[in-house]
C-alpha cells in the first residue's frame, strides 16, 4: 500500500442507510484512480455500520472504516482528517453525490497551478419537487478572492471544495450546528491561491425534515458560527466578510430562520460598527433592510424560576436546554434576596407561610433587575417562545378572565416592572390578603392601559404584547403554543385546557361560522375581519364563499376545541379539583 494517494475522500455516517451505498458508489466511479474513501461510523444505530463494514470488506485498502461514538458532523469529519493519507482531501455527506469526474478535474486543477483549494459549483436537487438547479460558484473562472468573498456563492459548503491537505494542520471543525459556516468561509479568506473547476460536479439533495430545513433549539449555533466567521477571518477582507455576513443574515433573519430573528439581533448589535461603516451595504439597498433592526430592543434569552420551597423538575432543565441552549437560568429560591432589601409585606408573607406571594414578588424583582422571562417551575416552553422576546414586555391570558402569570417576560428595568413593585409597598388589598400577582396585574393594567379582560390578543399603547390562551397557558395544537401549564397530568397523547378556554374557543370557531353563514345568505358583513384569517367584503362569488365555509368546517373538526372534547371530559373532575 503507498504511503500517500492523490486524494481522500472523507464520509461521515449517520443514520443514512437508505442513501449511503448511493454515495460509496458515485466515489468508487470516480475516474481518479488513486484515492481513499474514509467512512467515519458516527455512532449510527441503523443498518449503516454494516454497510460501512461491508464496503470495507470488499475493496481492502481502497475503503477504511471509523467506528466511534456519535459526536456530530464536524468531528466525524477531523477523525477522518487524522488519518487521510491524500495530497488533498474532499468531504462528502453520506446522502449526496459526486459527479464521475469531479475529483480528477479538479485534482489537476490544483496540480497544475498549485491552488491549496479548489472549487466548483453545485447543483441543488429538490426530492420532493422532483427538480433541480445549478448554483454556480462564480461567474469567472478566474477568482477574484474579494469580489469572491463579496459575491460569491457556495462559499460556506466543505462539500464542493478539494483542499491541500496542508491546510487542515492547523484547522478543525468545532463541535456545533453549521461547522462550515464557522470555519469554510474563514480558511477562504485566508488561502489566496484558490483554483474554480466551472462544473457541477456535486449533487446536494435536499429534503423535508433534514437539519437544514428543521427547527431545533441547537440551530442558534449559526449565530455562533457567523462570529467565528467574522474574527477568525483575514482582516484585509473585513468588508467583504461583513457583506457576505450581511446577505446570510437577511436571508435567515427575514425567510429561512424567521423564529431566531431575536437572535440575529443581539449578533449584530454585538458588531454594530462594522454593519454601519460597510460600503457594500451603502450600495446595497434590500440587504441594507437589516440595519433598521439595529435600534430593536430584545428581552434577553433569560429564565427566571422561582421555586420556593419546592425543586425544580428535572424535565424543566431538560425542556430548557434542549430548546434554549445557551440561554442563562437564574433558580430564584429563598436566599436569593437578602431579607433586608424585602418590603415588610414580603417578609410578613414569607413569615405567615404564603411561599407563592413571596415568590411571586422575587421573581419580579430579578425580572426587573437583568431582564428575561419568568418561568414557574410548573410551566414548561417550547422553542416558539423566541419569537417573544422581540417584544418589550409580554403577559398572557389563562382564560377570558384571569391572566396568567406562570410566564411573561420584559425588557430590564422596564417601567411597567418597576412600577409593579412599587405597589407592594402599598397599604392595600392585594398586600394585606397576599393575593396573587395575576389580579395585581389585571388590575393594574386596566387602571392604567385600559386592558380589555376578554381573553384576547391586544396590544396596549403600542408596546405592551397581551397574549391568547393557546400562547402561553394551554397548547392547542395550532401552532402558537410558546408555553404550557405542565402540572395537570393527563393520559399520553392529550392535552390539559379549561373548561373555560375550551368554551371560548368554541364560542369563536362558531362566532366565525356564524360570519360564513351571513355570507352565504347574502348578508355578509362589510370588511369583517374573519379568526380564520380570511376578510370578508361585498361582491364573494358563490362558490368562493363555500370555499371559505369548508375551511372553517375542517378547521373546526380538527381543532383542540374538537378534538380535545373526549380528554378533556375525562379530566373534567380532575380540573374542577
Amino acid at each position: 500500500m503507498k504511503d500517500t494517494v492523490k486524494v481522500s475522500v472523507i464520509i461521515p455516517v449517520y443514520q443514512v442507510e437508505n442513501y449511503l451505498e448511493r454515495a460509496v458508489e458515485s466515489v468508487l466511479a470516480q475516474t481518479l484512480e488513486e484515492k481513499e474513501i474514509i467512512l467515519v461510523d458516527d455512532g449510527s444505530e441503523d443498518a449503516s455500520p454494516k454497510i460501512c463494514d461491508r464496503y470495507a470488506q470488499q475493496y481492502p485498502g481502497l475503503i477504511h472504516v471509523i467506528h466511534k461514538p456519535n459526536e456530530g458532523l464536524g468531528l466525524a469529519r477531523n477523525t477522518g482528517l487524522e488519518v487521510a493519507r491524500g495530497e488533498y482531501v474532499a468531504f462528502l455527506d453520506s446522502d449526496d453525490t459526486v459527479e464521475p469526474e469531479m475529483y480528477a478535474e479538479m485534482y489537476a486543477k490544483a496540480l497544475k497551478e498549485d491552488d491549496d483549494i479548489v472549487m466548483c459549483d453545485v447543483r441543488i436537487i429538490y426530492v420532493e419537487e422532483n427538480r433541480s438547479s445549478v448554483v454556480a460558484s462564480y461567474p469567472r473562472q478566474e477568482i477574484d478572492l474579494g469580489d469572491y468573498i463579496a459575491n460569491g456563492n457556495n462559499i460556506t459548503y466543505s462539500v464542493n471544495k478539494l483542499y491541500k491537505r496542508s491546510l487542515w494542520e492547523k484547522n478543525r471543525y468545532e463541535k456545533m450546528l453549521f461547522e462550515d459556516i464557522a470555519l469554510i468561509p474563514a480558511l477562504v479568506t485566508r488561502t489566496p491561491s484558490i483554483g474554480y473547476v466551472k462544473k457541477a460536479f456535486y449533487n446536494y439533495y435536499r429534503r423535508a425534515n433534514t437539519l437544514s430545513t428543521s427547527f431545533t433549539g441547537g440551530m442558534v449555533d449559526i449565530v455562533r458560527a457567523f462570529r467565528s466567521f467574522l474574527e477568525t477571518s483575514d482582516p484585509r477582507y473585513r468588508e467583504e466578510v461583513v457583506y457576505c455576513i450581511s446577505k446570510q443574515l437577511y436571508w435567515n433573519m427575514t425567510q429561512s430562520r424567521v423564529l431566531f430573528q431575536a437572535d440575529f439581533i443581539g449578533f449584530l448589535q454585538e458588531y454594530k460598527r462594522y454593519f454601519l461603516l460597510n460600503s457594500y451595504l451603502e450600495k446595497d439597498a434590500k440587504t441594507r433592510k437589516i440595519l433598521d433592526y439595529l435600534d430593536r430592543d430584545v428581552i434577553p434569552e433569560r429564565f427566571i424560576c422561582p421555586h420556593f420551597g419546592r425543586p425544580v423538575p428535572q424535565v424543566y432543565l431538560e425542556k430548557l436546554k434542549k430548546d434554549f441552549p445557551q440561554a442563562e437560568l437564574i433558580l430564584v429560591d429563598e436566599t436569593t434576596i437578602p431579607a433586608e432589601d424585602l418590603p415588610d409585606t414580603v417578609l410578613k408573607a414569607m413569615r405567615e407561610g404564603e411561599t407563592a406571594y413571596a415568590e411571586e414578588y422575587a421573581a419580579l424583582r430579578i425580572l426587573c433587575q437583568k431582564g428575561g422571562i419568568v418561568l414557574k417551575p410548573e410551566y414548561q416552553v417550547s422553542l416558539n417562545l423566541k419569537k417573544l422576546r422581540l417584544n418589550r414586555i409580554f403577559f398572557g391570558f389563562e382564560d377570558d378572565e384571569e391572566l396568567t402569570t406562570g410566564c411573561y417576560g420584559a425588557l430590564k428595568e422596564h417601567y411597567v416592572i418597576q412600577s409593579l413593585l412599587d405597589t407592594y409597598q402599598a397599604d392595600s388589598i392585594f398586600n394585606k390578603a397576599f393575593l396573587p400577582l395575576k389580579d395585581r396585574l389585571r388590575d393594574f393594567l386596566l387602571l392604567h392601559f385600559q386592558l380589555k379582560v376578554n381573553g384576547r390578543k391586544q396590544l396596549l399603547k403600542k408596546e405592551i404584547q397581551i397574549y391568547l390562551p393557546d400562547v402561553l397557558a394551554y397548547d392547542m395544537k395550532d401552532g402558537e403554543n410558546c408555553c404550557k401549564r405542565a402540572d395537570i397530568p393527563v393520559p399520553e397523547g392529550f392535552e390539559a385546557v379549561s373548561g373555560k378556554v375550551l368554551k371560548m374557543w368554541s364560542d369563536r370557531v362558531l362566532e366565525n361560522w356564524n360570519l360564513y353563514k351571513q355570507a352565504l345568505n347574502g348578508n355578509p358583513p362589510a370588511k369583517t375581519s374573519v379568526q380564520t384569517g380570511g376578510t370578508f367584503s361585498s361582491g364573494f362569488s358563490e362558490q368562493e364563499v363555500e370555499r371559505r365555509i369548508q375551511e372553517v368546517v375542517e378547521a373546526y373538526e380538527s381543532s383542540t376545541s374538537w378534538r380535545i372534547t373526549r380528554p378533556l371530559r375525562a379530566l373534567g373532575r380532575l380540573l374542577k379539583k
